[in-house]
This record gives C-alpha cells, sequence and structure tokens, in this order.
C-alpha cells in the first residue's frame, strides 16, 4: 500500500515536471505594430536647410497656433452632456443609447485626430528648432 501511494507520487512528480516539455502550446499572434500612433521623425529638406535663421523663425511662429487643440475638454463639452442625456432617454424610449453613444464614439475619434496632428506639428517643430541650433541663430 505504501509502495504503491509512493509509486503513485513519484509519477504525479513526473508528470508535473516533464509536462511543460512535453506539451507544446503555441503563442498567439502577437501583432507587431504598435497599438498607439507613433508620429514619424520629419527630416529637413534642402530647401529648409537653406532657410535663414528669420525664415526658420517665422516657419515656426507660423506654426504656433496648430500647436494646439481647440476642442473642448470631454466634461466642458456641452456636445458630451447632451449625448449622455439621449443616452438615458434612449434606454427609456427602448432603443439602447445608440444615439448618445454614436456622438461619444465621433467624440473620441476627434479627439485623437486632434492629438495626432498636434504630435506632427510638435515634431516639425522640434525639427525647426534643431536646425536653428544647428545654424547658432541664437547667439
Amino acid at each position: 500500500m505504501k509502495s504503491h501511494l509512493f509509486l503513485q507520487s513519484i509519477l504525479a512528480v513526473l508528470v508535473i515536471t516533464l509536462s511543460p516539455t512535453l506539451i507544446a502550446i503555441p503563442m498567439p499572434p502577437v501583432p507587431l505594430e504598435p497599438i498607439y500612433f507613433e508620429p514619424p521623425v520629419v527630416q529637413p529638406t534642402e530647401d529648409i536647410r537653406n532657410s535663414s535663421c528669420v525664415d526658420l523663425d517665422n516657419a515656426i511662429r507660423y506654426l504656433q497656433p496648430y500647436r494646439y487643440s481647440y476642442k473642448p475638454e470631454f466634461y466642458q463639452d456641452g456636445f458630451n452632456k447632451v449625448a449622455t442625456a439621449a443616452i438615458t432617454l434612449d434606454n427609456v424610449l427602448a432603443l439602447n443609447g445608440i444615439l448618445g453613444f454614436a456622438y461619444l464614439g465621433y467624440s473620441a475619434l476627434v479627439e485623437e485626430k486632434e492629438g495626432r496632428r498636434i504630435l506632427e506639428v510638435e515634431q516639425e517643430v522640434t525639427m525647426l528648432q534643431q536646425l536653428k541650433a544647428e545654424k547658432h541663430c541664437f547667439e
């Protein structure tokens, strides 16, 4: 009886120890692309490289209004309040909040687009500032 229990415990230890090597579970395919947007690094063209310090400064100045988002934040946007009320009313009317959820999805999409636009402008401004530094425009 004791030897039978001993053999079962040895067999259990062997199964636990060897099972990871015997049974290979394939890994699910993982996308290699990044999940979040990464703006491309902006490289200066020859025309921009040949620009004077004043031209570079003017280009940065003209890009300043595009560095900001003019879309209101989530809680300051009055349309989001209306969309939340529409979700509630749609649930009462048995439409399952489709109208409100549609606007909230649109609002999130616009906010993502604004973020991408701002990142691209920031990259361009950074490139122009780097060129100004290389030309010693600050001296």
